[in-house]
């Protein structure tokens, strides 16, 4: 009979067969396993454990069903899982006792959401030590010769991931069940079968591996030394030599090592593998930063001149690496770079040399240069500031002039903003930190180039107003310009910093004219920041003023004859939010007057109608042949988002009216 047969035919068993079924039963567990009836406890496992087998015997696994069991044991009571476990290892026994390699996948899935999901899963796996032992020899054996068997690459691509997360499984079960899985050596010699194997095996599966081989019993008894001697004689392929270090560290070094010599040698032995091949150098990298990571906790063993000595070996390989041409080395060198300067900062007689060799290179280096941004923000975690800009007095300069990059401008705009936001609080004397953050951000915005000014609007500027309110105020005290005014006013309408902008006050007033101003800039920007301004708003129900829709009039009357069809596109995605918010104010509008006899509604609404009689007119005065592609690609944009949002009966009356003065004019 077919494999995919087999698993069709194999039992499943019964359980609530809906949804809605499901659902009572999870919220019936509460009750149920708070209640001092142990047939109903004892029932309701079985239920939830069946369920739990029916979402692994499916491919790929039913999570929603998994998530429901989850959340039906959890009301189970920690002293009544001793009552329920044999009655739920009865359950999963059976489902462990199917045969055929349909279900190897089955067991490997159920056995990691046992060990990580399941309230008392581990304690269910203890009690089948035998069942699962043989299993786990057997799929280890099936799954290392389907993988020499096979040429196929997207079927051994799936039965390297088989094999990863079986190998996962037995790391974790292999220090308790150490009798059993090592019965007749037959995962000992898979392993040292794939550790051997030089060109199938990839670098993932080795690093498992590995770890297998470290936890053997014959291996795990011995010291760190006698490990290093033996490894030498597992293999002769490099990077199974080099996986072999990796499952040292991860097994190895811990708190309760005080070795010195084993520390050294153990760097020394893994740097030594360095070449130019790029499997190798992501192996080495991997290696590293878990020594990194291991060393954060046992660094406290070592003497000063052998951690100085290791520090220095790390973070040169960090620097060294920083722009690798592979990714994983890149990120990997980050890790290390960030835990050796943890380590180091914590050690009272290296913390001092450290910071001094770190800030002599970076004054020598752009802050571009791959690693420089990473080494500020790690050094800003143990220096303030200003100590940084006695250093490197141009660091904010040097930020501020990479933002003529697209690619650099946000990493650029971030070391900044950090920066900025960290001095603020450093600083008591707010108007030096003024002249230091905010000053060169408005000359630039007054002064740079087109594509300079919206790199910093859109990157620097939400930072700095959004952590600091009130510099938008001050950004436009220190600038002159008023195009600077215009793009300080956009990004602060965008954050709602600008709530009352078209009030009746005077300083609203002045406000406006420069919007009427900007609109009628040469600068194309300038205009849409100025319609910007006008459509956009975090509250979309907000009444529309008089003033506002004035402006907007404005705005289409003056460039109607723009050619350039991105302007034309940016204005009608403004104008769409604008007819938005016409239509989600008047509607909470309408809404309050039912609640109330609101007397603002009659007042917006001939308001409302007036504006919007208005731009139906316009639209149609410009769809004349004798007019512009400008003036007609503008007009009929705008008529078809109006009929999209409030629909066509009052256009269709608008131009009926139009027709029929029309045909007067003729008559006359």
């Amino acid at each position: 009979m077919p494999s995919r047969a087999k698993k069709i035919l194999s039992p499943i068993p019964v359980v609530p067969n809906t949804e809605q079924s499901v659902t009572d039963m999870i919220r019936q567990s509460q009750s149920v396993f708070s209640s001092s009836d142990q047939d109903a406890i004892r029932s309701l496992c079985e239920q939830l454990v069946n369920l739990l087998i029916v979402s692994s015997s499916s491919d790929p696994p039913n999570t929603s069903l998994r998530k429901c069991v989850v959340k039906g044991f959890s009301h189970l009571r920690e002293e009544q899982y001793e009552n329920v476990l044999d009655e739920c290892t009865k359950h999963l026994r059976e489902f462990f006792n199917r045969q055929g390699k349909e279900h190897r996948l089955e067991y490997i899935s159920m056995l990691n959401y046992l060990i990580e999901n399941f309230p008392f899963g581990l304690a269910c796996i203890l009690r089948m030590k035998s069942t699962i032992s043989n299993q786990l020899i057997i799929i280890g054996e099936e799954l290392w010769s389907d993988i020499q068997s096979t040429n196929v690459p997207h079927q051994r691509f799936n039965l390297f991931q088989q094999l990863q997360y079986y190998l996962k499984v037995v790391v974790f079960l292999l220090p308790k069940f150490q009798q059993e899985l090592e019965r007749d050596g037959i995962i000992s010699r898979i392993i040292h079968e794939m550790l051997n194997d030089e060109n199938t095996v990839t670098l993932e599966i080795r690093l498992t591996c590995s770890l297998v081989w470290h936890l053997l019993k014959d291996n795990d008894q011995l010291s760190p030394h006698e490990k290093l001697n033996r490894m030498t004689e597992v293999t002769e392929v490099t990077l199974s030599r080099l996986a072999l270090y990796f499952g040292l560290i991860k097994t190895t070094m811990t708190n309760e090592l005080r070795d010195t010599s084993f520390f050294l040698q153990l760097l020394e032995d893994i740097l030594a593998f360095k070449t130019r091949e790029a499997t190798i150098m992501v192996g080495i990298s991997k290696a590293l930063e878990t020594y990194s990571e291991a060393l954060t906790s046992t660094w406290t063993g070592l003497d000063a001149a052998s951690l100085k000595d290791i520090a220095k070996q790390l973070l040169t390989f960090a620097w060294d690496h920083f722009s690798y041409n592979v990714e994983t080395v890149r990120h990997c060198s980050a890790n290390i770079y960030s835990n050796t300067f943890k380590i180091t900062m914590n050690h009272s007689e290296l913390r001092q040399t450290i910071i001094d060799s770190q800030l002599t290179l970076l004054k020598q280096l752009p802050w571009q240069k791959d690693g420089c941004s990473l080494a500020y923000h790690t050094l800003l975690e143990y220096l303030s500031v200003s100590d940084i800009l006695q250093w490197n007095p141009k660091l904010p300069d040097s930020c501020l002039m990479a933002m003529n990059d697209r690619g650099l401008a946000s990493e650029a705009s971030y070391l900044y903003c950090v920066l900025c936001h960290k001095h603020y609080e450093e600083e008591k004397v707010k108007d030096k930190w003024k002249q230091i953050w905010l000053k060169p951000v408005v000359q630039a915005l007054d002064t740079s180039s087109p594509l300079h000014r919206f790199l910093i609007a859109e990157y620097i500027l939400p930072k700095i107003f959004k952590a600091h309110p009130d510099c938008l105020q001050d950004f436009k005290e220190i600038t002159m310009n008023p195009r600077t005014v215009i793009v300080c006013t956009r990004i602060g309408r965008t954050l709602g910093l600008c709530p009352n902008i078209f009030s009746l006050t005077s300083q609203s007033a002045n406000e406006h004219e420069l919007i009427r101003q900007g609109i009628t800039s040469e600068d194309e920007q300038i205009c849409l920041d100025c319609l910007f301004i006008l459509c956009e708003n975090p509250k979309t129900t907000e009444s529309i003023n008089e003033i506002e829709f004035q402006l907007i009039k404005y705005f289409l009357q003056m460039n109607i004859d723009n050619g350039t069809t991105s302007f034309r596109n940016q204005s009608i995605s403004l104008l769409k939010k604008h007819f938005i918010r016409i239509k989600d104010s008047w509607l909470l509008c309408a809404r309050q007057k039912l609640k109330s006899n609101a007397q603002d509604f009659d007042n917006l609404t001939k308001r409302y109608r007036t504006h919007l009689k208005w731009l139906i007119n316009w639209c149609c005065s410009n769809l004349y042949l004798e007019g512009s592609y400008a003036q007609r690609h503008l007009a009929i944009l705008t008529l078809h988002w109006l009929i999209h949002l409030h629909g066509s009966d009052g256009i269709q009356t608008v131009c009926r009216e139009l027709q029929t003065g029309l045909f007067s004019d003729k008559k006359i």
